[in-house]
């Protein structure tokens, strides 16, 4: 473990000429000659200059001690009260950094991924569990769902914890690595309950408003860990032991995340940089649909394909619900107590997006094209919501009376208020232009999975 460095992810590669003119021989056999290619090549470059799309920059390379104390914390599950599951758990490499479920299976449960079931006299966790890539980005200003940690413009974290918050955190990605610890149901557990070793979990004893001390408490159990102990000394020299806080860990975690999940080198990548044959031409279709009649840029923006932002898109309700309404979840609305943002969501970035379903926040729709197809009549989708695509164990939990729909529908973002006329060829092209934002390096991060952990409990599979 201590001689895992970060991965480094050059930018695009050109493919070599030979392979360039065998796929323009390809376009001839297909009916679309080099003219006809050109054109099509030449709007979508003029829709990508117009929307300001730039190549996304390599990762910067956080100090490799700090990232691989975050490694072995993102999948050691000391940090649940229970000691039962890891960050991992929910956010694993082999899942494309998440779960392949609707709403997450926190601590109880059993399995892995989307075979994982939940424990007896256990609930799911509210939301889908959101993927983890290019997080990292000094632009991503906001975490959860929710927003309810960010960072404002004067870069003022604001955080669940308010004036709790330690000092020292290093931004939002590893604030928001400090609050899935406390949840009961993803990590912390109940009271009374005991650990897989059969002792009782202190965490779930504490006080739900008492983050501080939730935070200590799991610093001892880290500390008490002598390969912790060095790991901690190894990343932060300059800090006494008695000096370490919580907050260390949430670094950590979020400089191994910035490190290993950076994804930047997709097929779109290789088209932004040059290369006109690195995207098939149905996905060159989705692009131009994508920056112009199916209006997706006005919230998937920028080279990060979101705005960070947050829109009621009329997501069918799905799960046991969230926060003062539950078992609706009033998303936005429950952090900024606005009105307007009832049901509204963030902005999910959609690179890898093709492999990082079941879509929408919570996991209401099992196909990317069912995600897309959403969008054309948004009031219909929602009215007739299909609840067979989910799991049968969910299926009993979708909020679909006619006064729930109504509410959703009252504060519905203008931006999809409007019916979109595609066809099911301009559908599939759209989705062609979505599965061409997957970075075929993500597969390679199979490899950053430990052997172990230094607390000696399992690793997930």
């Amino acid at each position: 473990m201590r001689g895992w460095r970060p991965r480094t992810t050059a930018g695009p590669a050109f493919r070599p000429a030979a392979l360039l003119l065998l796929a323009g021989l390809a376009g001839c056999a297909d009916g679309t000659g080099p003219e006809n290619r050109s054109a099509l090549d030449r709007e979508l470059r003029g829709l990508l200059h117009d929307a300001a799309v730039v190549p996304l920059a390599p990762a910067p390379a956080p100090d490799p001690a700090l990232a691989a104390l975050g490694r072995a914390l993102m999948f050691d599950r000391i940090l649940s009260g229970n000691r039962d599951v890891s960050c991992a758990t929910c956010h694993h490499p082999a899942r494309n950094t998440g779960d392949g479920l609707p709403f997450s299976i926190g601590t109880g449960g059993t399995g892995a991924g989307a075979a994982r079931q939940l424990g007896a006299g256990r609930g799911f966790v509210a939301r889908n569990s959101p993927a983890l890539f290019n997080l990292g980005d000094a632009r991503f200003t906001r975490m959860f769902w929710d927003g309810r940690v960010e960072r404002d413009g004067a870069g003022v974290l604001h955080t669940p914890a308010g004036s709790s918050l330690p000092a020292g955190v290093s931004g939002p990605l590893a604030a928001q690595a400090m609050f899935p610890v406390q949840d009961r149901t993803e990590m912390r557990g109940m009271p009374g309950e005991m650990d897989v070793f059969g002792a009782p979990n202190e965490l779930a004893m504490i006080d739900d408003d008492d983050s501080p001390a939730i935070w200590a408490a799991l610093m001892a159990r880290l500390l008490s860990v002598p390969e912790y102990v060095t790991l901690f000394q190894a990343a932060y020299p300059a800090v006494p032991t008695t000096g370490l806080g919580f907050q260390h860990a949430g670094n950590a975690i979020a400089a191994f995340e910035t490190a290993t999940w950076r994804s930047n080198d997709s097929p779109f990548d290789h088209y932004l940089a040059g290369d006109d044959d690195a995207m098939p031409l149905a996905a060159r279709r989705g692009g131009v649909l994508f920056y112009g009649k199916a209006r997706c840029v006005e919230c998937h923006d920028g080279n990060l394909f979101t705005d960070q932002r947050f829109a009621n898109i009329g997501v069918p309700q799905v799960g046991p619900g969230r926060g003062t309404e539950a078992p609706r979840d009033i998303g936005r609305a429950d952090v900024s107590g606005a009105v307007a943002d009832r049901y509204a969501f963030r902005t999910p970035s959609l690179r890898n997006t093709a492999i990082t379903g079941p879509w929408m926040h919570d996991g209401a729709y099992s196909t990317l094209e069912g995600a897309v197809r959403h969008y054309l009549d948004v009031a219909s989708s929602l009215q007739h919501y299909d609840t067979s695509q989910l799991p049968v164990a969910v299926q009993g939990l979708v909020v679909d009376d006619a006064a729930s729909i109504a509410d959703i529908l009252s504060t519905l973002d203008r931006r999809v208020a409007l019916a979109l006329d595609l066809s099911d060829a301009e559908v599939a092209d759209l989705v062609a232009f979505l599965e061409a934002l997957t970075d075929p390096l993500v597969r390679e991060r199979l490899s950053d999975i430990p052997a172990s952990v230094p607390s000696g409990l399992p690793v997930d599979p």
